[in-house]
């Protein structure tokens, strides 16, 4: 498995942190997908507990919005009836606008009809991402970060043979040493990216598979707003811009983040720019910002609250992806579509972060029907090694929620030198054994993916960029940097929230 940059650096780590069923299109009466879904999440929490939590989300329904409070009540006890949901997850319907409040935090209350309440679940996705890399890698998979595709070598007259071997160049993004890999089949998962490699297929047609409206999503990232602690309920609502401009209105979840943050989300745009340039527009910003403050009318809300934000783009299936360059087959479901060229590359288009294990699922199945080997997937009940450990202590019980079995390994650097024990800075809890660990144990490469995807320092205030040297330094002492590396390392860092944050 090769990824042209840090694991999860594209869509994967910008979603809403969400693993869901998709309530709204259980609102649109798109009942599959939503059961697909809802099943999808009961696997992650049973096999990722430490990372997969539930979470209570309190849907607002205010005087003008499109569906009645009686009929989100019955859609969300639905909702909740569709996966094994234990007795605590139940959906009730509260119009008692004081108790919203209690519950909830400071909203506005003006031509609040009530909420309903509904249970889905937050995950930390680039972790689990992680989480599902290392699974992958000690059952014999070879992963790599930061190499990147170039191009297929034609071989017609083998690749489409039984027997063929297909092969492909690469590119280490790091030295810029290229070379070739070759496999009996090739999988192309590259979500967004996907029409990328279709253009470079030997049977490409000219036809794209993926829409490119309507496919970019941001999110703001905001001081918390409502409870300051584990019990906070994360808020949606429909948009009232949209119903002012006589379109059907969206909605947007306001959720609690780690470390008193909250995130709000999402935006559906047009990207003007290439998938690996994709910010927030200050058009976008503006707007998440504007619904924010119309639900919490008490807080005084403008660009310098805003602590950081992020872009992502969806892989979103064009109506055209049966066209004649690709052969149909039987694994197709509402949300994704595995298919085959007809030279013999199969893609995995669509989906989302909720059903990525099914959807891995059922391309082991395709690919051992062609390898002709037996099949007997246990994703499903078997958990992820990175999100399973116990422990003792506050500290113990923090490290494996975060990292699994994988905290022994943290606790065993610090057994080893009492001074990796130490808080990187006084405001956050990590200390420098986890720093550590995301380069030793974790495949971390650059500053950027300790700060923004191992640690989400960089989703906190002050995105890391004030400690960036100071950590920068230490894991140039542990990795052999030399002070240019150091240098190079907080200057690209900081660069890049520059980048990200250019439009606030």
């Amino acid at each position: 498995m090769i990824e042209q940059g840090d694991f999860a650096n594209g869509t994967s780590s910008a979603t809403s942190q969400l693993v869901h069923g998709g309530f709204r299109y259980l609102l649109k009466r798109d009942i599959e997908l939503v059961k697909n879904a809802r099943r999808e999440r009961e696997i992650l929490r049973r096999i990722a507990p430490n990372l997969v939590k539930s979470i209570p989300l309190a849907l607002l329904c205010y005087k003008g919005d499109p569906y009645p409070l009686t009929g989100m009540q019955l859609a969300a006890h639905y909702y909740n009836c569709l996966s094994k949901t234990d007795e605590t997850e139940k959906s009730i319907a509260i119009r008692d606008v004081r108790k919203i409040r209690h519950l909830v935090g400071p909203i506005a209350t003006n031509s609040l009809k009530g909420c309903v309440l509904l249970w889905d679940s937050m995950v930390n996705d680039a972790r689990l991402t992680l989480a599902t890399l290392k699974d992958a890698h000690q059952h014999g998979a070879i992963v790599a970060n930061y190499v990147r595709f170039l191009d297929f070598v034609r071989k017609p007259e083998t690749a489409n043979s039984e027997n063929g071997i297909y092969r492909i160049v690469a590119e280490d993004v790091i030295s810029g040493k290229r070379f070739e890999i070759s496999a009996r089949k090739i999988v192309s998962a590259t979500g967004p990216w996907s029409d990328h490699i279709w253009r470079k297929d030997p049977s490409y047609d000219g036809t794209s598979r993926l829409l490119t409206e309507n496919a970019k999503g941001i999110h703001l990232l905001l001081p918390r707003y409502g409870k300051e602690d584990d019990n906070a309920y994360g808020l949606i609502t429909f948009t009232q811009v949209n119903k002012q401009q006589r379109r059907n209105p969206r909605v947007i979840f306001i959720l609690p983040g780690a470390h008193n943050t909250s995130i709000v989300g999402t935006t559906e745009t047009t990207p003007e720019e290439e998938l690996a340039s994709v910010r927030p527009s200050a058009n976008e910003v503006t707007y998440l910002l504007s619904e924010t403050q119309r639900i919490f009318p008490e807080k005084r809300l403008n660009k310098d609250t805003i602590i950081g934000a992020y872009a992502g783009t969806r892989p979103l299936i064009a109506v055209n992806q049966h066209s004649h360059g690709f052969a149909k087959t039987d694994f197709v479901s509402r949300e994704h579509l595995i298919t085959e060229s007809l030279s013999g590359i199969m893609y995995l288009y669509g989906g989302k972060l909720t059903t990525h294990r099914q959807m891995a699922e059922e391309t082991g199945n395709h690919l051992a029907a062609f390898l002709k080997v037996p099949r007997a997937c246990k994703t499903a009940t078997h958990p992820l090694p990175s999100a399973i450990g116990e422990a003792s202590g506050a500290d113990a019980e923090r490290l494996v929620k975060r990292y699994g079995a994988g905290y022994r390994t943290i606790q065993k650097f610090i057994t080893e030198d009492a001074g990796l024990g130490e808080l990187v800075t006084s405001s956050l809890p990590f200390t420098k054994a986890e720093l550590l660990y995301a380069y030793w144990g974790e495949m971390a490469i650059t500053l950027e993916d300790v700060l923004w995807r191992r640690t989400r320092i960089g989703w906190t205030p002050g995105q890391g960029v004030d400690i960036a040297p100071q950590i920068a330094q230490f894991l140039g002492e542990k990795n052999n940097w030399n002070d240019t590396r150091i240098a190079a390392e907080v200057e690209a860092y900081r660069e890049r929230i520059r980048w990200l944050n250019y439009n606030l």
